[in-house]
């Protein structure tokens, strides 16, 4: 009977769905619930700019928060305010113990403040709720996915992981775009990726010296 791996491939620049059903075909048919987790997370954070419902990266868009005396707005009509320039904000990334997260910080004056803070002449936003606006996206247990692939993974893993850093660089990109992000900080997916790729292979390395001194010692 023909391995499922034999016609299973990956497009050159697969889409999550690409990645899940490449993964499927690997796996005979299934998607093992760690491997499940992850992607349901990506997915999430791919649909925070199309989907609807209420999320932080809305919230920090929403013109009607803009203090308009910071960020010289006006309001043409009811709800639509033409603004001359843009929120400031710091995006910081950060791997947790709950995965990867990507959050967004105001400036009162010159700093980076991490409090409520309502009707300030000081912030760019009317009213600042770190508890609805602060966390943007959560990629839950990434860290931990990432050193299981170098552990026991496969390419469908891999191709996940990858496909999870250009989907937090597409929403960054965009919030660069709406909003003034003067600092963008902390630790990307790729150098965790690095970093566990280093670990890797240093201990590859240990095991084959320790593999050759056990033989030399033999003979």
């Amino acid at each position: 009977m023909p391995s499922p791996h034999n016609k299973a491939h990956l497009p050159s620049n697969p889409t999550l769905k690409d990645i899940n059903f490449f993964k499927k075909q690997i796996n005979w048919g299934d998607l093992a619930p760690f491997y499940h987790l992850v992607a349901s997370s990506i997915s999430e954070s791919e649909g925070i700019l199309e989907h609807g419902f209420d999320n932080a990266v809305k919230r920090l868009l929403d013109k009607r928060n803009w203090n308009t005396d910071l960020v010289d707005g006006q309001e043409v009509n009811p709800g639509d305010m033409h603004n001359q320039s843009k929120p400031r904000i710091n995006l910081h990334r950060v791997f947790t113990d709950r995965g990867f997260e990507l959050l967004a910080q105001p400036y009162s004056t010159e700093e980076i403040t991490d409090h409520y803070i309502k009707g300030s002449n000081f912030i760019d936003f009317k009213e600042w709720d770190p508890l609805v606006m602060k966390n943007l996206i959560r990629i839950n247990q990434l860290h931990t996915f990432i050193g299981f692939y170098f552990k026991t993974g496969d390419k469908a893993d891999k191709a996940l992981i990858l496909h999870a850093h250009k989907v937090v660089n597409r929403i960054i990109a965009f919030l660069q775009r709406e909003l003034n992000v003067v600092k963008l900080d902390g630790v990307t997916i790729k150098e965790l990726y690095q970093s566990y790729e280093k670990d890797s292979h240093e201990n590859d390395d240990k095991i084959s010296t320790n593999a050759l001194s056990k033989s030399v010692n033999k003979e």
